[in-house]
């Protein structure tokens, strides 16, 4: 039995469910499905060999000299588990929150909201979210109000063309 084989074997009927449900999640709440993005991704959730306990992922964390988190933009658990990540670091480390979100052309604007200058739909509507991005708007903004409210730098990643990963 191949190491594929063996690692399908020896998942149990609840991490099957959870991997289903999953899938079936993204499938519902991504429009971009089909993209190679979700195949990418997919592939590499297939590969995982366990689930962390808090506390295990605690001490990964303390030890830790540099930790970079994704998100999988689809799904609003992956930006409210960053945002819980930032409300748990932020008093042990500097933390600087890096979002693809935001072109870095804009982070003037970025920087008035995180001043107090423009409130939340200003934010929003100058950064055209709508227009641009396409998924869902509280849980990013969770995001960032967790940066906000813990004191932490915050810069837009993107660049133009933005179907282009590989200028990122």
């Amino acid at each position: 039995m191949g190491p594929t084989a063996t690692l399908r074997f020896r998942r149990t009927a609840a991490q099957w469910h959870a991997l289903d449900r999953l899938q079936r999640e993204i499938r519902a709440s991504d429009p971009h499905s089909r993209r190679k993005y979700l195949r990418e991704f997919s592939q590499a959730f297939r590969s995982y060999e366990g689930v962390l306990r808090a506390d295990q992922l605690d001490a990964l964390l303390t030890c830790a000299d540099m930790l970079l988190v994704g998100d999988y933009h689809a799904l609003p658990a992956a930006q409210l588990f960053a945002a819980g990540l930032i409300k748990q670091l932020a008093s042990r480390r500097e933390v600087v929150l890096a979002v693809e979100t935001v072109f870095s052309r804009d982070q003037e604007i970025l920087d008035d909201w995180r001043g107090g200058d423009i409130d939340q739909s200003e934010l929003r509507e100058r950064i055209r979210f709508d227009l641009d991005w396409g998924y869902d708007w509280a849980p990013f903004y969770a995001l960032l109000e967790a940066g906000r409210e813990h004191g932490v730098a915050i810069y837009g990643l993107d660049c133009m063309p933005r179907d282009d990963l590989r200028r990122i």
